[in-house]
């Protein structure tokens, strides 16, 4: 993949995130703590995993490697997103936490050439060429979202509609 196509794709993706920013918004305060069952992640959970991961991955893909503690902060199970987590005590922090994570992505993609995007980056799980761990990062960013989408429902929320992208 060349650094243009990329780009266009990366467009695509601000678009989809424009409407995650908004879907948060519909949670409350208290909403960020709501998990459907104690064996799910939380809202916060969610959105700190969503845009973590969406930065961990860029940022890996960027410097040649993808590592466990890159992506640890990104993964609410995991010790290292602690102070991630306990920092998002409203929903505006954590809208502020998501377009952050999203800029410093498209940063590190905008610091890539063509040939950066075709190097293989190692990660814990496995050896690809760069521009495949920003679309992993979509791949998470629209499985996730779905779920934040399925707890808004159970909340009696309406979520925005999936493709009411800004013109």
């Amino acid at each position: 993949m060349n650094k243009q196509t990329l780009l266009g794709s990366r467009e695509y993706f601000d678009m989809v995130h424009d409407v995650t920013v908004r879907a948060i918004g519909t949670f409350s305060d208290e909403d960020l703590n709501y998990r459907p069952r104690p064996d799910t992640r939380s809202v916060r959970d969610l959105i700190v995993h969503i845009y973590g991961m969406e930065q961990a991955l860029a940022e890996g893909a960027r410097d040649g490697r993808v590592t466990e503690e890159s992506m640890g902060a990104s993964v609410p199970e995991q010790e290292g997103a602690a102070g991630v987590l306990a920092s998002l005590t409203s929903i505006a922090k954590a809208q502020e936490f998501s377009r952050n994570c999203h800029k410093a992505a498209n940063e590190a993609v905008a610091a890539m050439s063509d040939e950066d995007l075709e190097k293989v980056v190692e990660s814990p799980f496995g050896s690809y060429p760069a521009w495949q761990y920003l679309q992993f990062a979509y791949d998470e960013h629209w499985h996730h979202r779905g779920q934040l989408y399925t707890y808004l429902r159970l909340l009696g929320k309406e979520p925005p509609m999936l493709y009411s992208y800004p013109h």
